[in-house]
Parts: C-alpha cells; sequence; structure tokens
C-alpha cells in the first residue's frame, strides 16, 4: 500500500475488542448480535454503551438504533469480519457473523417471512424484542406473530444476501419475495419505499435495491417471472425520465421537492443495475443506467467551482439553486445542498456521490465511453478538494466516507492505470487511520470516542484490505 502499515493487525484487534464487549448478551433475552452504538476511551477498549449522540444529530435517530442493534447497518462489518477469517484462517470472526445472523433470523422476522430492519426496525437489547420507530416517536416493541413489516425499508445499502442464503436459504428467498410484493402499489412495476402497498415515495435508491435482489434470487433458483418482475421495476423508474434532459426523477409518485428534480442518487440506482446485470447477463438494464448517468453528468458539472451540482430541475437541466423553483420546498436537511457533498455529515440525504462516482468507474470499464473517465477524473479532484476544505473548517468525518473514498480511488489506479490514484488513496488511507485509531480499535468518526454501526466502519475495513492486499475483497452480494 506504500503507508508501512499494517491494517489487517490493526482490523484484527477492533474485531478481538469488540467482540469481546460489544454484543447484546446481557439480561434474560441475551443473544449474539453486535450492539449499534459504544463508548470507547483513548485505548480503544469499549467502556459503555450510548444512548443519545452528544454530537449534533446526523442521521435519522432510528437509524441509530440506540440502546440496541442494527443488522441491515451492521452489514459492511458482517462481510468485513467473513473476509477477515477467510485472510487469516481465523474462523472466530466468520463465526461471530454467523451467530449474529443467526439470533436476527430467530428473533427479527415476521411471521410472514420480512426481516424487521432497515430505517425504522432494529433490536432493542434491553427490551429483549424487536422495535419499530416512526417518524419523532420512541420506539416501541412489536409482536412478530402480528407485525406485517409495512415500515420495511432497505435503502442505501444492497443487502448482502449472500450471508442470508448461506445460514438460511429459504428466509433469504421468502424476503426478497415478500418485501418486494409488498412494496409494489400495482401490477405495472409502481413501487413504494416501504413494504405496505401503497403509493408513497419511490426513491430510485428503493426501486434500483428491488431490482438487484430480485436479481441475485433469479441468480439462485433461475424463476424467469423474477426477471419479469425485476424488469417492470426498473422501466417505472425510467419511465418518469423528462423527454428533453433524459432525467429521471428522484420520487415520480409525490408531489414534493424530489419530483421535480434529479440528484446523485442516480448513481446508486444505475449501479444498482449494472450488479443486477453481472448476476443475470440482462444487457439491456445496462443500457437504461448508462443512459441515466450520462443525463446526469451532462448537466450536473459546474466549471467554475470544478464541482458536480447536488440537485438538477428534471425539465431544464440546470440547478434550482440557480434558477428557483417554487415547486422545490421541504425540509433542506434531507435534500442536497447546491453542490453534492463526498464528505457530508447527514446521512442519507439522495446525496450519493461515492456511488455516483464508482458507477461511473464501472460504466468506463464496462463501455469504455469518454465521459465516463473524465467524471472518475473530476469526482476524484472534488474528493480531494473538499476534504481539504472540510479539514480547514473542523469537519467531524465518518469511516463510510473515508472508506468509500479511498476504495474509489484505489480503483481508479487499476481501471484507468494512473498511479497518482493510488498515492491520493494511500494518503487518505493514512488520514483515515491516523484520525480513527485509538491503539485497540476504532472509533467510527472523529470528534468524539465512540463506535456506531450507521458511521460505516465495515466499508472502511474492506476498503483497507483491497489496499493491503491489492485485490478486490469478496462483498457477500453487497457492494461499493
Amino acid at each position: 500500500m506504500g503507508t508501512g502499515i499494517d491494517c489487517v493487525t490493526r482490523i484484527t484487534s477492533h474485531f478481538d475488542w469488540f467482540l469481546k464487549d460489544g454484543l447484546a448478551d446481557s439480561g434474560s433475552a441475551a443473544c449474539q448480535m453486535w450492539r449499534s452504538s459504544m463508548e470507547t476511551i483513548a485505548d480503544g477498549a469499549v467502556r459503555k454503551e450510548v444512548q443519545v449522540p452528544s454530537l449534533p444529530q446526523t442521521h435519522y435517530r432510528s437509524i441509530m438504533a440506540p440502546g440496541g442493534c442494527t443488522l441491515y447497518y451492521d452489514q459492511p462489518l458482517l462481510v468485513a469480519a467473513y473476509d477477515l477469517s477467510a485472510y487469516t484462517g481465523k474462523r472466530c470472526y466468520a463465526e461471530a457473523a454467523d451467530n449474529y445472523v443467526a439470533d436476527f433470523l430467530q428473533r427479527c422476522v415476521a411471521r410472514n417471512g420480512i426481516f424487521l430492519w432497515g430505517n425504522h426496525y432494529y433490536w432493542h437489547a434491553g427490551l429483549g424484542q424487536t422495535v419499530k420507530f416512526v417518524g419523532e416517536e420512541q420506539p416501541y416493541p412489536v409482536q412478530l406473530a402480528e407485525e406485517t413489516g409495512d415500515y420495511h425499508e432497505v435503502r442505501p445499502i444492497p443487502p448482502a444476501w449472500e450471508i442470508f442464503w448461506k445460514l438460511s436459504a429459504g428466509a433469504a428467498e421468502k424476503e426478497i419475495r415478500t418485501f418486494v410484493t409488498n412494496s409494489l402499489f400495482d401490477q405495472q412495476g409502481g413501487f413504494n419505499r416501504h413494504a405496505d402497498g401503497k403509493k408513497g415515495c419511490a426513491f430510485l435508491e428503493s426501486g434500483g435495491i428491488m431490482v438487484v435482489s430480485l436479481a441475485y434470487l433469479y441468480r439462485r433458483i433461475k424463476n424467469p417471472a423474477l426477471l419479469e418482475l425485476a424488469d417492470k421495476i426498473v422501466d417505472f423508474s425510467f419511465s418518469h425520465r423528462h423527454e428533453k434532459t433524459g432525467l429521471l426523477e428522484n420520487n415520480p409518485t409525490q408531489t414534493r421537492w424530489d419530483k421535480f428534480v434529479s440528484t446523485t442518487e442516480i448513481g446508486l440506482w444505475a449501479s444498482c443495475l449494472l450488479k443486477a446485470v453481472e448476476l443475470t447477463g440482462r444487457q439491456k438494464w445496462l443500457d437504461k443506467a448508462r443512459a441515466a448517468v450520462r443525463a446526469y453528468l451532462s448537466y450536473g458539472y459546474e466549471e467554475a467551482t470544478g464541482k458536480y451540482l447536488g440537485q438538477l430541475l428534471v425539465d431544464t437541466g440546470t440547478s434550482p439553486f440557480v434558477t428557483p423553483c417554487s415547486k422545490i420546498a421541504g425540509n433542506a436537511i434531507y435534500q442536497p445542498g447546491r453542490y453534492s457533498e463526498p464528505w457530508r455529515q447527514f446521512f442519507p440525504s439522495h446525496d450519493y456521490p461515492l456511488q455516483m462516482a464508482e458507477t461511473c468507474l464501472e460504466l468506463y470499464r464496462l463501455t469504455g465511453e469518454e465521459i465516463f473517465r473524465v467524471a472518475c477524473q473530476r469526482w476524484a479532484e472534488q474528493m480531494m478538494k473538499d476534504y481539504q476544505e472540510c479539514r480547514q473548517q473542523g469537519r467531524v468525518f465518518y469511516a463510510e466516507r473515508y472508506g468509500r473514498c479511498l476504495h474509489f480511488l484505489w480503483r481508479c489506479s487499476q481501471v484507468l492505470g494512473e498511479k497518482e490514484y493510488l498515492q491520493k488513496a494511500s494518503f487518505l488511507a493514512e488520514e483515515a487511520l491516523a484520525s480513527l485509531w485509538q491503539g485497540r480499535m476504532f472509533r467510527s468518526h472523529t470528534g468524539e470516542d465512540r463506535y456506531q454501526a450507521v458511521d460505516g466502519l465495515g466499508y472502511l475495513f474492506l476498503s483497507l484490505l483491497c489496499l493491503e492486499l491489492n485485490e478486490e475483497v469478496e462483498m457477500m452480494g453487497t457492494f461499493w
């Protein structure tokens, strides 16, 4: 890697300490699930669980899963544990991950087969029950026999289906079928982010994750009906593509701000389609992904600042911050700002520049088209420029942001064949280690001694493994 740092040793140390003190193994409902929030001290030892964040709110409260465990956001860390066992030959990390998933499948699955996870459900360790978190209300326990999973919402992480299939193929298949079917509000592929059968919010990211989930299941059982359904979901989103600009509406089923704009969420949607192509060979999805991303790249770059814009009006391709639109209203914290922000603190906000960057790189690898190569260069430049600006501002940095940025730069060195990207990736790796390593384990963001699952520490571990081994690591169904 060029840093002279043994990342595997540090990752191993982190797991050794975290698995010692970070399990929800107390009380009458003791289990092997991993706590979502832990306070650490300078030597890296876990000390106590954190109930309320002391930093300004940086994500939805329910995603933090206070007092509990959130397997949905732990998936990258689970994948890292499996990869660490594969590399070191020490089975204990994979076994700990297996135990976590097994306990989740026993405790957090409704009778209809739907997983109670995502942005509104989590396991409350103190109560020893799955709880539901809706809006700003307090979480309340659910009864597995009565719960239908209406608030099931898997975004923005595509599930690592290989993990669940390995432990229970039946549970994985039932979850995919149930959550997708229950998310549809018509037979033409119209969908909602929630599995309630209503015409709610058809976020691009939600549709993309449904498609790649169906593609995974098709890869396993070869049922053509799964591809037919995936086609409808893809076409539903793609049909809301403006005839002039080619831009896709972020949320076509609502008349709020995100119906009238496109954001870098197009990149996350397209990445799901590209993975689905890999799983099924359905090449027409590649064409749709390419067209959607090309449209954003054609309108979204501001030469004067060297930055990509956070929002584009679908009918004009202009920024609502430059060409005001009276229809763009709503809570600004949930919206991208004027510019797409690789190091943004609030998550998720429908701004996914790092996923967009990875998609541009993959599209260049697949098509060789110049527009995608140029986009990769621009994203790399913006990442590094914004990083320095954020450091000067004293911003808080998160493990996932470090991990995604350095993985993209490492892959650029592989795909584009230019050493400068490897140097930049190594620089960010050193910065991440200097900022987050605490002697025995990692904290997951700067500014305080704390680990939180939602901060995406697993992504940092996976990217550090890529750099140290100089090869792509197994992602078990999820991806960058």
